[in-house]
């Protein structure tokens, strides 16, 4: 069982024979002194176990939502690898973005706040045969447990920016505020940062601001030459239906 140590005497013929191999010479009787750190099922999953869950547990966890969490992470033999506690920080996330290894993406999923659980995570979700140099053996099985402290809730998934009301019929003429006809980064940047800051619209959480509105900007951006036209914007839900009109 994990953590045992044994000793195993193998004689010759079942060893390397008489012949023996490299530096194990003919005939050996070998001794083996071993201590089993951790085991696992190529077929296993990660393995949850609730220590502690609030009365009040609705808002669960899911993908595209912002985490943070503290954790301690080991090894099955007890042996810490790494603690958020020590650190005097939480670790955050957007859930289902491969921030993190794939058993702690599972692991996280449907958890509420305040809650405290514990994730077992074989290799194969977790960091594989190769383990990260220094820091976790290769093969290793994880155990992490984990208290969810807070959650901001995401966006549908792909979507970066949503409105919490009406969109405005000429909403590329208020985003156009020289009126030139066309739109650049730095003006929509400016508008879109109005809306988050005024609470009409909101971001997905977890993710640079900037980093996000260049990439809707560049989706409306569609012939590449970094202004837009009226005739290229549109919103998701035009282009969904255009496309399903194509359909």
């Amino acid at each position: 069982c994990t953590g045992e140590k044994r000793r195993i005497i193998i004689p010759p013929h079942l060893g390397y024979g008489e012949e023996g191999r490299g530096k194990i010479p003919g005939s050996a009787v070998l001794v083996f002194d071993i201590h089993v750190v951790d085991f696992h099922n190529p077929s296993d999953s990660v393995s949850i176990t609730v220590n502690y869950k609030p009365s009040n547990c609705t808002v669960l966890s899911k993908k595209g939502d912002y985490l943070k969490y503290h954790y301690n992470a080991s090894l099955l033999d007890g042996t810490l690898l790494d603690s958020t506690h020590s650190l005097g920080k939480t670790y955050n996330i957007v859930l289902g973005s491969g921030q993190v290894v794939v058993g702690m993406d599972m692991g996280l999923q449907d958890m509420c706040v305040g809650e405290r659980r514990r994730v077992v995570i074989p290799p194969h979700l977790g960091y594989g045969e190769e383990g990260v140099e220094g820091e976790v053996p290769g093969s290793a099985v994880l155990v992490f447990d984990i208290e969810l402290l807070e959650l901001v809730s995401g966006l549908p998934e792909g979507y970066m920016f949503v409105w919490n009301g009406e969109v405005s019929p000429n909403l590329f003429e208020e985003i156009d505020q020289n009126h030139d006809g066309e739109v650049l980064l730095e003006e929509f940047s400016e508008y879109i940062r109005a809306q988050v800051d005024s609470g009409k619209g909101k971001l997905a959480p977890g993710f640079d601001f900037e980093k996000i509105v260049k990439n809707m900007f560049t989706n409306q951006d569609r012939d590449g030459n970094s202004k837009v036209t009226a005739e290229e914007f549109k919103l998701k839900d035009q282009e969904a239906k255009e496309e399903h009109d194509e359909l």
